[in-house]
């Protein structure tokens, strides 16, 4: 487990920044929610998604529906490329053939 004090580890987030409640009212509130959980895990260790958010979106967002036809490697991807950019859409994380445009 990582050692790092809380304020150390919030300055590696995008979007949550020790807040007691969310502040965001779009798709970055799933990204908050996110990086208060790495926090907490204490596992936020780059500006990137740490094993806490990866593992939270396999197990709860990829996972949950059994129809997705987008193989992991490539909804990871798809995740990566919304944390990026501050947005959230799970169909665009679950479907091959879904825009990044319908992301919110």
């Amino acid at each position: 487990m990582n050692n790092m004090k809380k304020e150390d580890l919030i300055k590696l987030c995008r979007y949550y920044k020790g807040e007691k409640e969310c502040p965001f009212h779009d798709g970055r509130h799933v990204w908050w929610k996110l990086e208060l959980y790495a926090v907490n895990a204490q596992d936020k260790v780059s500006y990137g998604l740490s094993s806490t958010m990866i593992r939270y979106i396999k197990e709860r967002i990829w996972q949950s529906d059994s129809g997705w036809t987008t193989s992991w490697d490539e909804a990871l991807q798809r995740a990566k490329e919304l944390y990026e950019i501050g947005k959230w859409n799970s169909g665009y994380i679950a479907d091959k053939e879904a825009d990044i445009s319908i992301a919110f």
